[in-house]
């Protein structure tokens, strides 16, 4: 047989091949060679059995179950392997299988139960282990005392600040004559006497000395020092140090003898109950039908009281020995009217036994699967990334993966290394820790972008880390820096800001534009600073004509950045001065012209006038330079050389700074984060236009 999960096996074996047709029960009809049609009785239990349970039939399940006898190793290894161990613990009799299985589906009174009948030690660790990782601390308390484990017990007291028990702890250790008990003990419960008497016995006599000392114990100290023969005189050392602590236990927060962490009420199932298969008793009941057993096997008046808040008893003054069931065969209701037989055709209830097929199916599935968990609610990091398709909000939801996805095709970004430390500022800063008790696992709180405005979870949205006022702050410090020449830090603020400027979010179009414009004044800038920075290393070098060449273009090139107007100022004045010292007249006076359209002031337009007129009598360029201001171009970013216009070039996705072709693939040499050429889709920042 074949399953549609992939489940397989064999059904029968046959001597002849044979041509199946029909398969009805356990009756599989065939042909075989010579034509005849026969008919050959099959086991269908098997497949049954898994079909039901991958369909969640748990009704077929059990009643093939009870009629059938389907129990092996190979029965309870698929149950296992499968994710039914709860069931597989209902066939299996062997003490070390069940209890197994019962650690494996979480049944702590079945695993105790079986503990109980193996009882040795290695099981009751085991079991130890498992019940302490889930709370219940008095299994672990019963485990423990189970294989003498004295010192877990002591250390368990300890932490759950049961004094009383390691009072109990200590007498056993004497009683055992346990030193070393004893002292771990006096320590726990801070009983500075007896801690005394352990170091004397145990031959400590100088430890028993200065821990009496220590704690005040004049007369046992001086008691100890007699006995030991020593002249006081003869110690030394034996003073407190200043702005030292005696070595004494705090006093416990929460002192209860029951710390069982809190459990989820648990309701019986359709597999517990009177429904127990290790019982020989086991079976359907004479007079029931199955539909009944399945009711009874699934409510259990006791345990589901509780879930329903209802007090059993205490107000409605019914008498505990013969409540409602004194009643007999007559049945009572609560204003004493014996209730009759066709009572229920009156309010139109019609007990016709037919049920809508879903509402049985569904009532099926919920009974047979018991305790179901609550289904945990939608983390609000969750629908921060539900919410939003900003970048920077998956990095505030701990979803890197799919932000990083945004990021490559909306700006092609291709390493992600220099974004690092922006990702980890962006998920730490989203979230606040709240520390609770000592011994309890600190709470994450989200921190919402307008708490007092998100009222409905489709306006959960994380705070805020990279601002439009902050990256405002940034611009100004990196002017500051360029107007006084430090262009080395003046790049380092603007590479930040650039990649900054990946995770600000605004909502208004007005603020988005303004995010673009500050990209690109980021752009020009660092384009700018990078070709200044290397006129000063060729100025460094070897004074040859080549290099000279070079200042001139590097002079020029800076000029036609897009600088606020008095950087510009500042370039032009550089580069005049540059090309003037090369006999670059030509340029000079260019650059002379350029700086007078830029009203500068009285003295330096006086300067400028005074270099166009100089400039006018020459009119030529000693050198060869690469630069024709008529010309218009872009420069490239890698090169420092003028990309023409009608000349190839490509771009990159993020920045827009210019490449010469040789470049395209390579990181950007601007934002060096994106990929020279990519294709992308654009920066998003408006976060209405989730």
């Amino acid at each position: 047989f074949a399953l549609p999960r992939g489940d397989s096996g064999i059904v029968r074996t046959i001597d002849n091949p044979i041509y199946l047709v029909r398969v009805q029960g356990g009756d599989l009809h065939c042909l075989d060679r010579e034509g005849s049609v026969n008919v050959i009785k099959i086991d269908p239990t098997e497949y049954r059995f898994k079909l039901a349970l991958q369909h969640r039939n748990y009704e077929e399940v059990v009643s093939i179950i009870r009629n059938s006898n389907l129990v092996g190793q190979s029965i309870i290894a698929y149950l296992q392997k499968n994710g039914y161990p709860e069931i597989a613990l209902h066939f299996v009799r062997d003490d070390t299988a069940r209890f197994e299985l019962a650690l494996e589906c979480g049944n702590m009174d079945i695993a105790l139960e079986t503990a109980k009948a193996i009882d040795t030690p290695a099981y009751w660790n085991k079991f130890s282990q498992e019940a302490l990782r889930r709370g219940h601390i008095q299994m672990v308390e019963l485990a423990y005392q189970r294989t003498k484990a004295y010192d877990k017990l002591s250390f368990l007291y300890s932490i759950t600040g049961n004094t009383e028990k390691l009072v109990k702890m200590q007498k056993i250790a004497i009683m055992r004559n346990d030193l070393q008990s004893r002292l771990q003990n006096s320590l726990f419960i801070g009983d500075v006497e007896d801690r005394v008497r352990v170091l004397q016995e145990s031959g400590q006599h100088a430890l028993a000395y200065l821990t009496a000392k220590s704690h005040g114990l004049v007369e046992e100290a001086e008691s100890i020092r007699a006995g030991a023969g020593i002249e006081e005189a003869d110690i030394t050392s034996a003073d407190v140090a200043g702005g030292s602590k005696l070595l004494l236990p705090t006093t416990p927060v929460i002192s209860s003898t029951e710390l069982d962490w809190p459990q989820l009420h648990v309701s019986k199932g359709i597999f517990d109950g009177k429904f127990n298969f290790g019982d020989k008793g086991a079976g359907p009941h004479p007079g029931k039908s199955r539909v009944a057993d399945l009711a009874t096997a699934a409510v259990d008046g006791d345990d589901a009281a509780g879930a329903w808040d209802i007090d059993e008893g205490e107000n409605m003054g019914v008498d505990d020995e013969e409540g409602f069931g004194g009643a007999g065969a007559d049945e009572v209701d609560l204003l004493g009217d014996e209730v009759e037989a066709g009572a229920e055709g009156g309010w139109g209830i019609d007990d016709d036994g037919e049920l809508d097929a879903e509402i049985a199916a569904e009532a099926t599935a919920a009974a047979a699967a018991g305790f179901v968990a609550p289904q945990p609610g939608i983390s609000e990091l969750e629908v921060w990334s539900r919410n939003s398709t900003l970048a920077v909000d998956q990095i505030a939801a701990g979803n890197f993966e799919q932000a990083m996805r945004l990021l490559r095709d909306q700006v092609g970004i291709a390493s992600f290394d220099a974004l690092k430390p922006a990702f980890m500022e962006i998920y730490t800063s989203s979230r606040s820790v709240l520390t609770t008790a000592p011994f309890a696992t600190p709470s994450r709180i989200p921190l919402r972008r307008n708490p007092a405005e998100s009222t409905e979870a489709s306006q959960y949205f994380p705070a805020k880390i990279y601002s439009l006022s902050s990256s405002l702050e940034q611009l100004q410090q990196g002017y500051r820096a360029t107007t006084a020449a430090k262009f080395e830090d003046g790049l380092v603020l603007f590479k930040r800001l650039l990649l900054s400027l990946i995770f600000v979010s605004v909502d208004t179009a007005e603020d988005a534009n303004e995010i673009k414009q500050l990209l690109q004044i980021c752009r020009e800038y660092i384009l700018g600073i990078t070709i200044e920075l290397e006129r000063a290393s060729v100025a460094k070098e070897e004074a040859t004509e080549e290099n000279s060449v070079r200042l001139v273009e590097l002079a020029a090139f800076f000029t036609h950045c897009q600088l606020r107007a008095d950087h510009e100022k500042l370039s032009l004045r550089a580069a005049m001065n540059t090309a003037y010292k090369h006999k670059c007249f030509k340029a000079a006076g260019e650059f002379a012209q350029r700086l007078l359209d830029l009203v500068p002031t009285p003295q330096i337009a006086d300067k400028a006038r005074k270099m166009i007129t100089i400039c006018d009598r020459q009119s030529r360029d000693n050198l060869a330079i690469n630069y024709d201001a008529r010309n218009p171009f872009v420069i490239c970013a890698a090169s420092h050389t003028p990309i023409h216009r009608g000349e190839p070039a490509v771009n990159c996705p993020y920045c827009q700074a210019a490449y010469k072709p040789k470049h395209n693939g390579e990181l950007c040499r601007v934002c060096t984060v994106a990929k020279i050429g990519a294709k992308a889709t654009g920066l998003r920042s408006l976060a209405s236009a989730n």
